[in-house]
């Protein structure tokens, strides 16, 4: 594991395999970091299963999710030199994020996704996707996630989880739901 600097955005890179995951953290002004627990759970088990992981914080200040975006397409070019294939996950803010740069890669994972927040909207993309949503979202109701997921093209999967937007109790779950759906895109 190395931290790196990706032209001004700090992230943590783990070397494992030919493909690459890139994971977008929450909402910078809500907390979210690419220490996020859920996400260094997804990293571990995807590094488990021989797939190089980029986790990145966004650049400060805050930037309306515009200049989210585009630190997640800094981080995508970064992985398109170095590796075959590239997948994206994100989790709730970072999910819209990841929905904006999905295009640019193989296959993507939506993590409690958002219709929209801040300045940026849902984009979809032809890649296989994954919607994982918890049945009891706090913050994105069951009936909004459904919605993002009847718009977006196939192919595409959803996973419903018994629980809140936080996913307490569920870490490892979650984890393995991923790697699974990864693996299933030959990564």
């Amino acid at each position: 594991m190395a931290e790196v600097v990706v032209d001004g955005v700090r992230a943590t890179y783990s070397i494992r395999g030919e493909n690459a995951i890139l994971l977008c953290p929450p909402h910078p002004l809500m907390g979210g970091s690419r220490f996020d627990v859920r996400l260094e759970r997804i990293a571990s088990e995807l590094t488990k299963r021989d797939i190089s992981v980029l986790r990145f914080d966004y650049q400060q200040p805050f930037r309306s999710g515009i200049g989210e975006v585009e630190d997640a397409k800094k981080c995508i070019a970064y992985l398109k030199d170095r590796h075959d294939k590239i997948a994206i996950v994100g989790y709730s803010f970072g999910s819209v994020v990841a929905s904006n740069v999905a295009e640019y890669c193989d296959a993507a994972v939506y993590l409690s996704p958002l219709p929209e927040i801040n300045s940026i909207y849902f984009k979809d993309a032809k890649v296989p996707k994954l919607f994982i949503v918890a049945t009891q979202d706090q913050f994105v109701s069951l009936e909004e996630s459904l919605k993002v997921f009847e718009l977006a093209s196939e192919p595409k999967e959803m996973v419903k989880v018994e629980t809140d937007h936080f996913y307490f109790g569920k870490f490892d779950l979650i984890a393995r739901i991923v790697a699974d759906f990864i693996e299933k895109q030959n990564f």
